[in-house]
């Protein structure tokens, strides 16, 4: 195996495990937080639907990122590392910096600033139906979570036995947290994954399988403070509440890999918590809003100036 084989892997895995390592906490925060799951059973079943996830239905948004936006045949390998790369490099300036970013969309903005400095082909239409699906996306969220809520809090006033509820409650824990973990494999590994499929390096499962383990170490190493903030706030919405919020965003999530289309999870989620709060009576955080908003725009934006920049990089030490 050669060096830019090697450093693909290195990058890819780096994502994954950033994704892994943050994200674990939207799918199963709310879980570990109620003690409904300890950290260890959390972050095993987080790996199991992760990985079947990547590997049944992951090859739609790898497609899409690997070959939609720049065709495929323009991509290479070390194009990829780029893309890769300079994803990593700012949701890592982001991270230290306390900045709220997708890794999904630093992802798309990379490849098209390697696309844009190899002066191959863009697809931009297919980015417009990108751009399209993060706008979106938190809002159908939002929508589905005020529906889910309304719906199972009509179920739950209707059930007599606290211990039925308190059985209900626990296996829509599990169940909205498991199916989060599958849409992390079908839409955010392939994220990470899709420019290596892209570059011909590896085929789309097993590109997958080996993208979703790295976020699995992510999840059982670097993941275990975040998810327990996550569970704790997500938690004091309620046990109804957390899981509208959860299966709202997790359905929006399906639906853009239905379309092959790269979404935020993060977004999605906030989306799903801000329909529950307006169904609750609780008000809007514009910060929220405004965070979101600064992610649509400033981390693709970003990504692309960073991939231009070490694409001139490693074209100057003739790595290219």
């Amino acid at each position: 195996m050669d060096g830019i084989a090697i450093a693909m892997i290195a990058v890819a895995f780096y994502i994954a495990w950033n994704i892994g390592s943050n994200d674990s906490a939207n799918a199963m925060g709310t879980a570990v937080g109620a003690g409904i799951l300890s950290f260890r059973q959390a972050t095993l079943t987080i790996t199991i639907f992760v990985v079947l996830g990547a590997y049944l239905k992951g090859y739609k948004v790898m497609k899409t990122v690997g070959e939609g936006i720049v065709p495929s045949g323009f991509l290479t390998m070390e194009m990829a590392v780029i893309a890769l790369l300079a994803a990593g490099i700012w949701v890592t300036i982001a991270t230290v910096k306390g900045l709220p970013v997708s890794t999904t969309q630093s992802i798309v903005g990379g490849v098209i600033g390697v696309g844009l400095a190899a002066h191959a082909p863009v697809n931009w239409w297919t980015m417009g139906k990108i751009a399209s699906a993060w706008v979106i996306s938190p809002i159908l969220s939002g929508i589905l979570a005020m529906g889910l809520f309304k719906f199972y809090s009509w179920v739950i006033s209707r059930i007599k036995s606290v211990s039925v509820i308190e059985a209900m409650y626990k296996a829509l824990a599990i169940l909205g947290g498991s199916y989060m973990a599958f849409n992390f494999g079908t839409n955010e590994v392939a994220n990470a994954s899709g420019p290596i499929v892209g570059a011909g390096f590896l085929e789309p499962r097993t590109a997958g399988v080996l993208v979703a383990l790295s976020l699995a170490v992510g999840s059982l190493t670097f993941s275990y403070a975040v998810m327990h903030t996550v569970g704790k706030k997500i938690t004091a919405l309620g046990p109804i509440s957390a899981f509208a919020a959860q299966f709202g965003s997790a359905i929006a999530v399906s639906l853009a890999n239905f379309f092959g289309l790269p979404v935020s999870s993060s977004q999605s989620i906030v989306g799903g918590v801000v329909g529950v709060g307006l169904v609750v009576g609780e008000g809007v955080d514009r910060s929220v809003i405004r965070d979101i908003l600064f992610g649509w725009v400033a981390t693709p934006l970003t990504a692309i100036g960073i991939a231009l920049v070490v694409f001139k990089l490693f074209s100057i030490v003739g790595m290219l």
